[in-house]
């Protein structure tokens, strides 16, 4: 079914000296290594502090070079009241990608899964296994690739310019309800979807390949229509498409459902209840191409009718912001859903909260910025960093190689919150 349209355009409202009110930036930050590109924090040894994982990428080249990119990952590992120390990095396949904090071997600490988008065949998916007292075993799991297609760019020589199979998300779940969480991953250079099994011995066992025509990036689960088993969503990056993909509640997956994510070059993908329906909504980013962010609203099944627009930029022709994550969680504690964005080209994380006095579509939103004089956020995720009971955001920054905190305040200090030099916005429909 094609969505039915509604245009969302941002106007400033109130004064420029209105300023942000939900979160406050934490003085220190904390160093990571070279161009970190996807970031992840949970409590990995049991203080009740959560750590912080960062894929640092470097720079990328040739396939066919000794070292394409860098092949580690960053350890921050908590000491409380927010200081980190920094542990010998873990050593993932090349260009690690993207990262989930999971218990995959059923033991009680949580465990670290990578993707990597460059990495050979051999190494695109490595299980960092939990041992205790901050250290991992490192197990490399296996695609093979030589009969899926290359469909990207090749370069002069028509040698390919990315590896096959080329992951760049991951997600993980217990798809088939054995007990066993499984790894399901978009593999962007082979237009495929790889399923790895939960396996009791070797905790993953043989994959499997779905065909994805149009060049799937980022990809997320959740049960769509109620029937008890998991689906998954996934954004067409060549494209400009977002697919359904339904679960058969035993590793299978078949497309259902495909429509235009109303924008060129849809990265990011999230799954959550936006206006307090009771029912799972998609929430789509586009990157390098425009600066929107679009929500489709469900119905409870594999549809999504309606949509509703964000342009976080003046022009919609132009590129001013580059939003590379979005992240979407109730953030301020009025139990709505907000938006988060690393916007990498304006240097600035911009929120959306939700002030919908209801469940109506479209919903409203004001919008705070957080800018950052040096870095370029690029990844984020949320964790309680300070214990305070609120959902934090961890900033994944280029340039400056970091990681900046973002705290959530409290109802009261957000209320007090002192006028700022940061614009506040909201959003006014138009239908």
């Amino acid at each position: 079914m094609k969505p039915l349209l509604f245009s969302i355009g941002i106007l400033l409202i109130g004064a420029a000296a209105a300023g942000p009110e939900t979160f406050t930036r934490h003085p220190r930050s904390y160093q990571v290594g070279p161009n970190p590109s996807a970031i992840a924090a949970g409590d990995l040894n049991g203080d009740g502090w959560p750590e912080i994982i960062t894929c640092d990428i470097g720079n990328l080249s040739s396939p066919r070079d000794e070292r394409p990119a860098n092949d580690e990952l960053s350890f921050l590992v908590a000491q409380g009241d927010l200081l980190y120390i920094s542990q010998p990095p873990l050593r993932a396949g090349f260009a690690p990608y993207s990262v989930v904090i999971a218990n995959i071997d059923a033991l009680k600490a949580l465990d670290i899964v990578v993707g990597s988008f460059l990495a050979s065949n051999k190494q695109a998916v490595t299980l960092f296994r939990n041992i205790g007292e901050n250290l991992f075993e490192p197990d490399q799991f296996a695609i093979p690739s030589d009969g899926l297609p290359y469909t990207k760019q090749r370069d002069a020589d028509d040698q390919p310019v990315f590896a096959k199979p080329g992951i760049t998300s991951i997600a993980i779940a217990d798809f088939s309800h054995d007990g066993f969480r499984d790894v399901i991953a978009t593999a962007w250079s082979c237009d495929s979807l790889v399923y790895l099994p939960g396996n009791d011995k070797t905790h993953f066992g043989e994959p499997k390949f779905f065909p994805a025509a149009g060049g799937p990036r980022d990809i997320a689960a959740a049960d769509l229509d109620g029937d008890g088993k998991l689906d998954v969503v996934t954004t067409m990056y060549s494209s400009g498409t977002v697919a359904i993909w339904k679960g058969d509640g035993a590793g299978g997956f078949t497309e259902v459902n495909h429509f235009s994510s109303r924008g060129n070059l849809p990265h990011k993908i999230r799954i959550a209840d936006v206006n307090g329906d009771d029912k799972p909504d998609l929430i789509v980013s586009h990157c390098s191409a425009d600066d929107s962010i679009v929500i489709f609203y469900g119905e409870g099944g594999v549809d999504f009718p309606l949509s509703q627009e964000i342009h976080l930029g003046k022009d919609h022709r132009s590129i001013e912001h580059e939003i590379r994550d979005i992240l979407v969680e109730d953030f301020n504690g009025d139990k709505r859903k907000d938006i988060a964005a690393a916007c990498f080209a304006s240097n600035q994380v911009i929120l959306l909260t939700n002030d919908s006095p209801n469940a109506g579509i479209p919903q409203q939103f004001e919008r705070e910025s957080y800018p950052f004089k040096e870095g370029h956020p690029r990844a984020l995720c949320a964790a309680d960093f300070d214990k305070s009971g609120r959902a934090d955001l961890g900033v994944a920054l280029w340039g400056t190689n970091s990681v900046a905190l973002l705290l959530a305040k409290s109802p009261i200090e957000s209320k007090a919150a002192p006028a700022t030099t940061s614009a506040k916005k909201r959003e006014k429909t138009s239908h």
